[in-house]
């Protein structure tokens, strides 16, 4: 399997990017560029995209919206 195919699938069991880092032994930003990636490509939409603005807000000041985008999950705000 590709690396993309499995951060996916890791963050669709509710793993942050770090835990999904840890569980595949790859550095935190090789899980977040696979995201990325994702995204990118389409495989991944955020969700309430117009909240986040095409951004990660820091972490005091995100809506309910971001709470399951494995984007957003852990990021230092």
């Amino acid at each position: 399997m590709s690396l993309v195919a499995d951060v996916l699938r890791e963050t669709d069991r509710g793993l942050s990017p770090q835990r999904v880092a840890a569980s595949l032994g790859v550095p935190d930003e090789m899980v977040r560029l696979a995201l990325e990636h994702a995204e990118r490509i389409g495989l991944v939409v955020r969700p309430g995209g117009s909240a986040c603005g095409g951004g990660c807000p820091p972490a005091g000041e995100r809506s309910p919206a971001c709470a399951g985008c494995p984007l957003s999950s852990g990021r230092a705000g």
